[in-house]
């Protein structure tokens, strides 16, 4: 592997991940301002929009204002993001709910991950970097993390240590050793902090609305049975923040996939490379498509990171070009001609909680949910 033309790449990459940084900004600006236009306008005008719409809602002094505390509010947030992950992967995977592996664990599963880890930093040249576990993660994902070469984490979820053998592990953890060659991490790293200057306003907004950035959790609901939400007076400025803040949400994710879905390709050929064994890489995408949480996370803070890891950390959207990741069964097809689409059943993990929880009463739901959407996709003849 030529390192001075990734390197180039690399380069390359980073300038185009300004450009559409840019434009994203440009295109915030503008909805951002008709969001904030329309009300203010309304209610200082004396004229009406019928009069000429165009005219009516643009304001000179109040795009100035608006583009000002905008792009400062951005510059804030990517600063304050930046600032989080200066621990670099290390910061990434403690954020994420990983607990590290120490060099000789004790736990077989956990000796077997690290043993392949130092493997996969053998064949790649690179040091063995730290090794992270997910341990409240039942779905099969990794990623990889860190602002340099030499504060790289791996992360595995706790179901991708269970539900795999040795060379599915192997598979996937040299598909995030490739992502650290290509110069991707970096990159990644990059766009966390960007991506988090555009998403300021959800963060306010969960302030004024519930007093916490913390996301909803998984399963969280104001309908749940014994549930006594708590609103505070600022909510109704919340919602408004909120409302902004779905702006940014489909622009992000835009903006990660045109940066890192074509490198996906690469880094499943690359770990084929490195293992000789395309079965491994392969036979774990398999498991993954037949399980019914897939690579899906439960913390909070997953869309953060969903551009590192190796599936999808949520359900495909409904619009497939704003995924961070290419389909399951394309990637499979890639490395198994012979694959026809079919996955085997995996079971899943049982949940360390009681079967009364809410918790395991929203993944009985979603399982039922999501099979039931499969019979009926089949039955169309929608599946591939």
């Amino acid at each position: 592997m030529d390192f001075f033309d990734q390197e180039t790449h690399a380069q390359r990459r980073t300038r185009l991940l300004l450009c559409l940084f840019g434009l994203a900004v440009l295109a915030f600006l503008v909805l951002t301002y008709l969001i904030l236009a329309i009300p203010i306008l309304f209610f200082s005008k004396t004229s009406t929009p019928f009069t000429g719409v165009f005219q009516w809602i643009w304001d000179p002094r109040l795009a100035c204002r608006v583009a000002l505390v905008t792009l400062f509010s951005i510059t804030l947030g990517c600063l304050y993001k930046l600032r989080l992950l200066a621990g670099g992967g290390a910061a990434v995977a403690e954020l994420l709910g990983g607990r590290l592996i120490e060099n000789n664990p004790a736990n077989a599963d956990e000796k077997r991950l690290r043993d392949v880890v130092e493997e996969m930093a053998v064949a790649s040249g690179l040091s063995v970097p730290a090794v992270y576990v997910l341990d409240n993660e039942r779905g099969i994902n990794a990623f990889a993390a860190g602002r340099t070469r030499e504060e790289v984490a791996i992360g595995v979820t706790f179901g991708a240590l269970k539900l795999l053998d040795r060379d599915e592990v192997q598979g996937i953890v040299a598909h995030e050793f490739s992502h650290v060659l290509n110069g991707d991490m970096q990159l990644n790293m990059r766009l966390m902090v960007l991506a988090h200057g555009l998403c300021w306003p959800t963060i306010v907004g969960r302030v004024l609305v519930r007093g916490t950035t913390r996301a909803p959790e998984i399963g969280e609901s104001i309908f749940d049975e014994g549930t006594s939400p708590v609103f505070l007076p600022t909510a109704p400025l919340g919602v408004l923040f909120l409302t902004i803040g779905s702006i940014s949400a489909p622009l992000v994710r835009l903006l990660k996939s045109l940066i890192c879905r074509e490198r996906e390709w690469l880094a499943d050929a690359a770990a084929v490379q490195f293992t000789r064994n395309p079965a491994g890489i392969a036979d774990a995408l398999k498991k993954i498509g037949g399980l019914y949480k897939q690579g899906r996370l439960d913390t909070p803070f997953a869309e953060t990171a969903s551009h590192l890891y190796f599936v999808n950390s949520a359900c495909d959207p409904w619009l497939n070009f704003l995924s961070t990741h290419p389909p399951l069964a394309k990637r499979i097809l890639a490395i198994d001609p012979a694959f026809d689409g079919q996955y085997s059943h995996i079971q899943s993990l049982p949940r360390p909680a009681d079967d009364f929880s809410q918790e395991a009463k929203y993944d009985r739901l979603y399982e039922e949910t999501l099979r039931r959407e499969r019979e009926e996709a089949k039955e169309r003849g929608e599946l591939e």
